[in-house]
C-alpha cells in the first residue's frame, strides 16, 4: 500500500484511479479527469477524518463528563446525531 492515491492507464484508453488500499475508485476517459476526482477523493477523505475526530472527541468529553463507558457514550453521540438539524 503506497499511502496515495495514484493514476494507472488501462485497456482501451482510459485511466484508473486507485486509491491507497489498492481498490479502484474509478475510470476515467483522460487523465485530467482522472486528477480531478483524485483531488476531490482527497477533500472526502480530509473530512471524513476531521468528522472521526470530533465524533471521538464529543464520546471522550460524554465519557469523563458523566463517568460512563466507551459503548454507553457512543450511543448517547449517535442518538443525538438523528436528531441535529
Amino acid at each position: 500500500m503506497s499511502g496515495d492515491y495514484r493514476i494507472e492507464s488501462a485497456a482501451g484508453g482510459v485511466f484508473k484511479v486507485i486509491a491507497p488500499s489498492g481498490e479502484t475508485v474509478d475510470t476515467y476517459p483522460n487523465e485530467e479527469a482522472a486528477r480531478q476526482d483524485i483531488e476531490r477523493c482527497k477533500r472526502e477523505d480530509a473530512m471524513w477524518s476531521t468528522a472521526k475526530s470530533l465524533i471521538n472527541s464529543s464520546i471522550e468529553t460524554l465519557m469523563q463528563k458523566y463517568g460512563i463507558d466507551r459503548e454507553t457514550a457512543r450511543h448517547w453521540i449517535s442518538s443525538a446525531i438523528d436528531v441535529v438539524d
